[in-house]
């Protein structure tokens, strides 16, 4: 398997345009085609001019296609380099035993001579001599034979680090055999309505908000654009022919061209439009830590079972509160976090063992400082901190596990759950609370370890059926007012009125958000505590702003979340 890096070594492109064809019609706009693509890769998109080659007319002759072509397996040699590949010009099909077969048709090709012509395939196939990790194909002209594959679910958040660390071969093509390419007709005039577009994206269309083109996005622009303008009578094709990673263009300070890969940025992947999916195995899917946890499924009668888990235990207040019982847990708070980019991550347990412990300490107060853990074991793979529960321990209170991989495991039963009598109650306050530092937590853990980068993040509340919230905010607003609590000072419930419309019908909870460490400030992840508490809101079928805040604000009361913290052992 080949190790990338997050970022790009060299740039590497091959372009080619063809308007004096020797045996074919002529073409009018494809070397000037060849020309603007040229010029937005090297003034745009961080290419070098003396690792760009340039064929047009004469010069794009079959043979020097090809060995400019095969060259680049002894130049774009590292890894970490991205290969760029676009012609202009004649494609042709012709029909195989095994159906359509695509070629280039170059300067000195004739379409009646096959061995005269560049059958698509071998450059395809060529592609695995170039040990580049990503290469991108942009072909302006018809003809059919792809076999592309849709890779990436739509829908499904990826971060640029990831996409940067895995192999890819993608292409996109101006039109299928029975389509008619316009050669002419691009929205400024100058081009092909095909690469007309592709420049419009290159220059900055294609780009999300955040100032990140991937090959992905601009596939998807230009089919758009080209498949909805009233003049066109082709519709382009894209995807992967091989990997799952995506060609990145362009960041907005060119991370992606340099070893200081500080940022990391979420993209949405697009919709893929495969001309056909072949019949293959699937490939194996590992799964995830949280997973292998227990947190992948989240209506599953085990959800949040493991082997760590199972050693949590609840409270259980009785009415004459002359203390409390302990049982094995059925609900808890779970946390998870996990490096979702494929950057090499290997933390050294022995070290950490005894740095561990120093981001948690008693009696503080601040959101970066998460609560103390007062044991400690180590196993061949992780290291877990945990509190047992206070008075009988049998059971744990609470842990956290940190995985060499950088994967992190928060549970927590002693501060986010209790059980009085009969009525089982989550914490408000302070679930939200330990989400909150937990993140901060978890950004200090990884960005020591020297991971900036994407993470996924997963809130879980596990054993949610039929249970309700409790411990709202006690702080009073501006407006004076605060939350009434589910229970009075005697322990009754008559605040309530009818119980069951305030307790959670569905059996687990869980939130997913995907994130980057080096930009989580305070602010950046209060929109996420603000999702949770949202959420939690609907889901306990209160129809106010979440009682973990002020009465009707945004102010969280740490305050009171500090003060339920320390009286409880943390």
């Amino acid at each position: 398997m080949i190790s990338c890096k997050p970022q790009y070594t060299n740039s590497w492109a091959l372009v080619v345009g063809v308007n004096a064809y020797k045996f074919c019609s002529p073409l009018s706009y494809a070397c000037n085609d060849a020309d603007a693509v040229a010029s937005s890769l090297v003034d745009r998109l961080g290419f070098e001019s003396s690792k760009l080659f340039l064929l047009k007319d004469e010069r794009a002759t079959k043979q020097s296609i090809l060995d400019r072509y095969l060259e680049l397996s002894s130049l774009a040699t590292d890894p970490d380099d991205r290969v760029f590949v676009f012609f202009a010009g004649h494609g042709f099909t012709t029909q195989g035993l095994r159906g359509p077969v695509g070629y280039l048709v170059p300067v000195d090709g004739h379409t009646d001579k096959l061995n005269s012509l560049i059958r698509w395939d071998e450059l395809t196939r060529n592609a695995e001599l170039i040990p580049a990790k990503h290469i991108l194909f942009i072909i302006d002209a018809c003809y059919s034979g792809l076999m592309i594959q849709r890779v990436i679910p739509p829908g499904t958040g990826r971060f640029v680090n990831d996409m940067l660390q895995r192999v890819s071969r993608q292409v996109i093509t101006a039109g299928k055999a029975d389509e008619t390419v316009a050669d002419g007709g691009g929205p400024a005039g100058k081009n092909s309505i095909f690469t007309g577009y592709l420049i419009e994206g290159l220059s900055g269309a294609a780009s999300d908000e955040g100032g990140v083109l991937t090959a992905n996005m601009l596939m998807n622009f230009v089919y758009r654009k080209v498949g909805q303008d009233g003049r066109s009578q082709q519709t382009p094709h894209y995807g992967h022919i091989e990997g799952d990673g995506d060609f990145i263009l362009q960041t907005p300070n060119n991370e992606h061209l340099s070893e200081e890969h500080s940022a990391d940025y979420l993209v949405q992947p697009l919709q893929e439009m495969p001309e056909s999916v072949p019949q293959l195995l699937s490939p194996r899917v590992e799964p995830t830590f949280a997973e292998r946890a227990g947190y992948g499924y989240p209506e599953h009668p085990s959800f949040g079972r493991n082997d760590l888990s199972a050693r949590l235990g609840e409270r259980r207040d009785r009415k004459d509160f002359l203390g409390a019982d302990y049982s094995k847990a059925y609900s808890w708070l779970a946390l998870t976090i996990e490096p979702v980019a494929m950057q090499t991550l290997a933390i050294d347990l022995t070290d950490w063992s005894r740095r561990l412990p120093q981001y948690c300490r008693t009696g503080a107060n601040s959101i970066e400082q998460f609560h103390l853990f007062r044991k400690s074991k180590t196993t061949i793979d992780s290291i877990i901190l945990y509190n047992e529960t206070l008075g009988n321990n049998e059971f744990w209170g609470n842990y956290l596990r940190l995985h060499k991989a950088g994967n992190i495991e928060y549970a927590d039963d002693a501060f986010s759950f209790w059980q009085f009598d009969d009525v089982r109650c989550f914490c408000n306050v302070e679930v939200v609370g330990l989400a909150w530092q937990f993140l901060h937590l978890a950004r200090a853990i990884l960005m020591d370890a020297g991971f900036p980068g994407g993470v996924r993040f997963l809130f879980n509340l596990v054993g949610t059926r039929d249970t309700i919230l409790s411990n709202f905010s006690d702080e009073t607003a501006d407006n004076d007012k605060k939350w009434r609590q589910p229970f009075s000072s005697t322990g009754s419930l008559n605040l309530y009125g009818n119980l069951s419309e305030l307790q959670c019908q569905t059996p687990n909870l869980q939130m997913e958000y995907k994130l980057t460490l080096h930009d989580l400030t305070e602010d950046k992840s209060f929109e996420v505590i603000r999702s949770i508490a949202q959420q939690l809101a609907l889901a306990y079928n209160h129809q106010t702003a979440p009682r973990c805040f002020n009465y009707n604000s945004e102010t969280f009361p740490w305050k009171q979340y500090f003060s339920t913290i320390h009286n409880l052992g943390g």
